[in-house]
C-alpha cells in the first residue's frame, strides 16, 4: 500500500491535512515564526534509488564543484549519492518545539530555494495569511523576488543573511570601516543554572564532583592552547549595528533593514557579517537572536538521523522513500506536540531515546480503594499488608486475585471488540 502511495500526494497530504489537524487544535504559535531548511538524505552509492543524485562533497558534507579545487582540498573529499530534504519547520522565540509545518523531499542536485518559497505558497493557500509572520532562513534561499512576494503578498517578514558579493553587502560594510555605523556589543543569553536536586545520592554527587574537575582540566588546558594560537584567530567580542530602509538589493522590491555584525578578534581586526530583514529593526540585538533560531535545525536533523531512522531506508523505490520521511517527520513533530502539551517542553531537545528513559516511571505505586476512601502502597508495602492477614482474608484475597488474572488474560487476547 505504501509503495503505491504516490510521493506527492503523501506530501501533499501532510502539508495540508496533517497541518491543519495542528492549526484546528491551536498547536500553531501566536508569534507566527517558521524557520526553512534545506538538508541531505544519504544513501548507498547504488543508482537504483530512484530520484537520487550522486554529489561531490567535502569533509563538512557541503557541496561542491570539483573543477574549482585544489588537488589537496579535491583529496578530502568523496562522492556520496543522496536525496534533499527541503522543510518548513514552525518554533517559537525560546525554540521549546519544532513542528514540521511543510515537506518535500526531492533528487539531491535540485536547488532547494524555489521549492522552499513554493511550500509558502503552499501553506497560505491551504491555511490562510497571518500564520507565518515571521521566516528564518539561510543564504542558500536568498531570492530578492521571491523575498519580496514574501512580504508584499503574503504579509510574511524575511530575515537571511546577504552573500559577501551583493552591492548592500559592501556599501553597508563599507560604511561600518568608514565609521558611520554605531556599534553596540552583543552578548549570547546567559545558560540556564539547573537547579541540583537536594536529595541527589551520594554516588552520582561523586561523579558530578569527579565531571566538575575534568572539566576544568580541559578548560584550563584549552587557554593555554589558545595562548599558541595566532591572535588573528582569537575572537574576543561581537557587535551589531542597523542600517534601515536600504534598498540597494536591486532585484527585492522592498526596502530592508540590514543588521551588521562585527566580529573583533584578539589582534584587533574585524570581519563581517550581514542580516537582512524586511521587518522594521528596533533592536539589532534582537535581529540577531532570532537568527540563532535556525541554527538550531541542523542538531534536530542529526538527531533525527542518528536517532529517529530518517536516512534508514530500507527500499530503492521513491514513494517508499518519501513515506519514510514523512512519517519520521510527522512521529516527531506529535511527540513535541506531546511534550508541550503536557508542560515537559524541557524534554523537546532531548533525544528520542532519552525522552523516553526521562518519561519513564521512576516509581510504582498499588492504589488499593474501599468505599470512598483510598491507600496509596508501594509493592513491599501491599506485600507487609496481605503477609499480616488473617487466613480467611488471605485466601477472599487470593481467590479475588485469581479471577482478576484470568479475566485480563482474557481481555488481552482480544484488545478489540468484535
Amino acid at each position: 500500500m505504501a509503495r503505491k502511495t504516490d510521493a506527492d500526494d503523501l506530501q501533499s497530504w501532510f502539508n495540508r491535512d496533517v497541518v491543519g489537524i495542528f492549526k484546528q487544535h491551536h498547536a500553531l504559535d501566536s508569534e507566527g515564526i517558521f524557520i526553512g531548511d534545506g538538508s541531505y538524505l544519504f544513501v548507498p552509492d547504488n543508482d537504483k534509488y530512484e530520484g537520487s543524485s550522486r554529489l561531490l562533497f567535502d569533509e563538512h558534507n557541503h557541496p561542491v564543484d570539483g573543477k574549482n579545487l585544489s588537488p589537496q582540498q579535491r583529496a578530502r573529499c568523496r562522492w556520496r549519492r543522496c536525496y534533499k530534504l527541503v522543510s518548513l519547520i514552525h518554533t517559537n522565540r525560546d525554540g521549546e518545539f519544532f513542528l514540521y509545518a511543510g515537506v518535500e523531499v526531492t533528487s539531491g542536485k535540485d536547488h532547494e530555494s524555489p521549492l522552499l518559497y513554493r511550500l509558502v505558497e503552499q501553506f497560505v493557500a491551504s491555511h490562510g495569511k497571518g500564520i507565518i509572520k515571521r521566516l528564518i532562513l539561510d543564504r542558500a534561499f536568498l531570492d530578492g523576488p521571491a523575498i519580496g512576494r514574501c512580504k508584499q503578498e503574503w504579509g510574511i517578514d524575511v530575515l537571511i543573511p546577504a552573500k559577501s558579493n551583493l552591492d548592500v553587502f559592501q556599501d553597508v560594510v563599507g560604511l561600518a570601516t568608514a565609521g558611520q555605523l554605531s556599534f553596540k556589543p552583543w552578548a549570547r543569553p546567559a545558560l540556564e543554572v539547573k537547579v541540583v536536586p537536594v536529595h541527589r545520592p551520594e554516588n552520582i554527587r561523586n561523579r558530578e564532583a569527579k565531571r566538575q574537575q575534568t572539566l576544568a582540566r580541559r578548560k584550563a588546558e584549552a587557554q593555554v592552547e589558545e595562548e599558541k594560537v595566532e591572535t588573528s584567530k582569537i575572537w574576543v567580542r561581537s557587535e551589531v549595528a542597523v542600517v534601515r530602509e536600504v534598498k540597494t538589493f536591486s532585484t527585492c522590491p522592498v526596502p530592508l533593514n540590514v543588521i551588521v555584525n562585527r566580529e573583533i578578534y584578539a589582534d584587533g581586526h574585524p570581519e563581517y557579517w550581514v542580516l537582512l530583514d524586511t521587518a522594521p529593526v528596533a533592536d539589532a540585538a534582537e535581529g540577531r537572536q532570532d537568527y540563532r533560531l535556525r541554527t538550531t535545525i541542523e542538531e534536530r536533523h542529526r538527531q533525527l538521523k542518528c536517532f529517529s531512522d530518517l536516512e534508514a531506508f530500507t527500499s530503492r523505490a521513491f514513494n517508499l522513500v518519501v513515506h519514510q520521511v514523512v512519517f519520521v517527520l510527522l512521529t516527531y513533530s506529535l511527540l513535541q506536540w506531546f511534550l508541550l502539551r503536557i508542560g515537559r517542553k524541557e524534554l523537546n531537545p532531548r533525544t528520542r531515546t532519552r525522552t523516553l528513559e526521562l518519561l519513564r516511571p521512576a516509581i510504582t505505586v498499588i492504589v488499593i480503594y474501599y468505599q470512598n476512601h483510598l491507600a496509596y502502597l508501594s509493592p513491599l508495602q501491599h506485600q507487609e499488608l496481605v503477609l499480616t492477614l488473617g487466613e480467611m482474608a488471605r485466601k477472599k484475597i487470593l481467590a479475588k486475585t485469581r479471577r482478576l488474572r484470568r479475566s485480563l488474560a482474557q481481555q488481552l487476547q482480544h484488545p478489540r471488540a468484535p
